[in-house]
């Protein structure tokens, strides 16, 4: 593979994760709103961590750390996007 054929498809899945993002963002704001109405709390402490322990686990040992902050902070944007947007 040369450098061209890597960009490409690093831009491609920039693409694919720009889209999956877009998406996570939305249904985070769906979610929100529905676990407001229902009274609910808004942040779920325990499925968080569950989230941070599943991307460790299903990353190679290397890569574990990166994938934890990787999601930590989509975590963080997400409840930042329910705040500004609810």
């Amino acid at each position: 593979m040369n450098i061209n054929e890597i960009k490409s498809e690093i831009s491609s899945i920039n693409d694919q994760m720009l889209t999956l993002f877009k998406r996570h963002l939305e249904l985070t704001l769906e979610a929100g709103k529905l676990r407001e109405a229902d009274g609910k709390p808004l942040y779920d402490r325990k499925a968080e961590e569950k989230t941070l322990e599943t991307a460790a686990a299903n990353s190679p040992q290397d890569m574990q750390n990166y994938s934890i902050e990787f999601f930590r902070n989509l975590i963080n944007l997400s409840k930042e996007y329910y705040k500004d947007n609810k």
